[in-house]
């Protein structure tokens, strides 16, 4: 017998890759044995309900609370936390209520092949949003203060890599030859929509391919990407499959490990490291310590993490063994 504990922040993980609450007391029903108590369906709408509503907006390097419902905005600039991270406009003079108002393109989910003319327009309708911008040093509490355990309106994050100005591009495309399959391209759809990047963790069996998965995110980003892997072999395996699908150049792409440190030339490139390398606290080598130095001090585009278990990353993260891949 297996026991599953149903909880806030699990019904967060199974929205924010895409399940929808209908389908989650769907498939609940048509596995449980006995009907689906009133109390767990009113549950997980209560859990469900809020998600999507808030998205946290990068953009030109700026964060931006945005929501197409102005009462949302509202109800957490209520909270002491959220309003004090707010940075008010220039031209607001202390108005809470003030928000920023922009056009975004509908989004379009999987199965669009199915609207008929009429649906499909109004579906990629532009929406109107509102937003307000917060303090960069205030991110990580105004995401924890929107938590289901606390406001309940937890945030999609997103990255307006399109509208990025600010850091360079980088020069990278798949080959030819590097064509993901449907299912590959599925889980990167969930990554990307409308020009921007969802922060996220991706999980594809051994061997299905998620190297190309990601390379296939940095091509599509085309910003300084850090690539974390495991262990030494996993760095010459990860720059390889970067050579193998894209066409960087070599002086673009660099690892870092206690043989190898290289930097790359140019404004823009991709570093593959350890996490041992970049988590290291101890005294370091003149070398070390300058290549450490530039990669905390650069705006990166694109955070790849190789065998993301447990605890959960806040970027894209990929569970992998490249050796098995290969083999």
């Amino acid at each position: 017998m297996h026991e599953y504990n149903l909880t806030p922040h699990s019904l967060y993980a199974a929205v924010s890759v895409g399940l929808e609450t209908t389908t989650i007391i769907s498939v609940l029903s048509k596995l449980s044995k006995t009907k689906l108590p009133h109390e767990i369906i009113d549950f997980i709408h209560g859990s469900t309900a809020n998600y999507g509503k808030v998205k946290l907006v990068l953009k030109k390097n700026q964060y931006f609370v945005e929501s197409p419902f102005p009462e949302v905005l509202k109800t957490l600039l209520n909270d002491d936390v959220i309003l004090k991270a707010r940075k008010a406009p220039e031209d607001c003079l202390g108005a809470s209520s003030s928000f920023a108002v922009s056009k975004t393109a509908g989004e379009i989910a999987s199965g669009h092949d199915l609207l008929d003319g009429m649906e499909l327009a109004a579906a990629t309708e532009d929406k109107e949003t509102h937003s307000f911008e917060i303090d960069s040093n205030q991110v990580e509490n105004v995401k924890q203060r929107c938590l289901p355990n606390a406001l309940n309106f937890p945030m999609l994050e997103e990255y307006d890599f399109r509208n990025d100005t600010v850091n360079p591009d980088l020069d990278m495309e798949l080959k030819p030859q590097a064509r993901p399959r449907p299912y590959q391209e599925k889980s990167l759809s969930k990554m990307f929509g409308n020009g921007r990047a969802r922060s996220g963790i991706i999980v594809l069996p051994c061997g299905a391919g998620k190297s190309l998965v990601g390379v296939s995110a940095a091509c599509r980003i085309k910003k300084s990407c850090l690539c974390l892997a495991t262990n030494a072999v996993s760095v010459d395996q990860w720059a390889f499959q970067f050579k193998l699908w894209s066409t960087i150049r070599d002086e673009h792409i660099s690892r870092f490990t206690s043989d190898n440190k290289e930097k790359f030339r140019g404004m823009a490139g991709v570093v593959v490291t350890t996490y041992n390398m970049v988590a290291f606290g101890g005294k370091r080598s003149e070398d070390s310590e300058k290549i450490i130095e530039e990669i905390r001090s650069r705006e990166w585009g694109l955070l790849l993490m190789d065998e993301v278990r447990s605890p959960l990353f806040d970027k894209l993260g990929l569970q992998i063994s490249l050796a098995h891949e290969r083999s």
